[in-house]
C-alpha cells in the first residue's frame, strides 16, 4: 500500500518538474529567438544577451534542481517523522494493547520491508525521469535557439 502511493507521489513529482521544466525552456527559447529577429543587434551585444540568458537559465536549473532534493528531503523526512510518531505512540500502550500493537507491527513492517526494493527503484526512476526530461527540455530549447536564430 505504501509503495503504490509513494509510486503515485514519485510519478506526479516527476510530472509536475517535466511540465515546469519544459515550459521554463520553451518559453526562454522562443522569448530569445523572438529578440534576435527583432531587434538584430550587433554581435557584441548579442553575445552579452545570450550570456545573461544563459545564466538566468543556469540559475533558474539550479533553484529547480534544489527545490527538487528539498521536496525528496521533505518527503524522506515526513515518512521517517510518521515511523517515529508510531514507534513512540506505540510505547505509550501498554498490557494486551501492545501486544496487538506489536503485531500489527510487525506486519507492518514486514510489508514495509518487502516493498522496500519497490520503493527505492520507483525513487530512483522518479529522480532519473526528472533529470532526463531536464536535460531534453534544455537541449529542445537551445536546438530551436540555435535553429531560429
Amino acid at each position: 500500500m505504501l509503495a503504490m502511493l509513494l509510486k503515485i507521489i514519485f510519478y506526479v513529482v516527476s510530472t509536475l518538474s517535466n511540465l515546469v521544466t519544459r515550459l521554463i525552456f520553451s518559453a526562454t527559447a522562443y522569448v530569445v529567438v523572438l529578440l534576435i529577429h527583432a531587434f538584430k543587434v550587433p554581435g557584441e551585444a548579442l553575445q552579452g544577451a545570450l550570456e545573461q540568458l544563459a545564466e538566468a537559465i543556469k540559475t533558474c536549473f539550479e533553484y529547480l534542481v534544489e527545490l527538487i532534493i528539498e521536496l525528496t528531503a521533505s518527503l524522506i523526512s515526513s515518512g521517517f517523522n510518521l515511523i517515529i510518531e508510531a514507534v513512540t505512540s506505540s510505547a505509550s500502550v501498554s498490557g494486551t494493547v501492545f501486544g496487538t500493537l506489536v503485531e500489527k507491527t510487525k506486519s507492518s513492517l514486514e510489508e514495509l520491508l518487502t516493498g522496500l526494493p519497490e520503493i527505492a527503484d520507483g525513487f530512483s526512476e522518479m529522480i532519473s525521469t526528472v533529470i532526463t526530461d531536464l536535460w531534453n527540455n534544455y537541449k529542445y530549447a537551445l536546438g530551436y535557439v540555435t535553429e531560429n536564430a
